[in-house]
């Protein structure tokens, strides 16, 4: 093999040896984008359940409430009678 052919082999392989990096670099940012998301999805829904915990909280406090006070008049109306 002459020396030109040689050369131009080493230079594709570097070339692609450099493109194999720049490909696992962005790999790892990807990776590292992922992440970042995944971990804002995450606090996210647990922002959303919580809000879910408080809402069904709320509305159970409520229609306690509201049974208490069907059930007081249904004995107030069952003391008239």
């Amino acid at each position: 093999m002459s020396d030109s052919a040689t050369k131009l082999l080493e230079t594709r392989i570097a070339a692609l040896i450099e493109r194999v990096y720049d490909l696992a670099a962005e790999r790892d940012d990807l990776l590292r984008e992922i992440a970042t998301l995944r971990s804002r999805i995450e606090a996210i829904e647990g922002a959303a359940k919580a809000a879910r915990d408080r809402d069904v909280s709320r509305l159970e406090r409520e229609n306690s409430r509201l049974r208490s006070a069907v059930e007081g008049a249904v004995r107030e109306l069952g003391e008239e009678a």
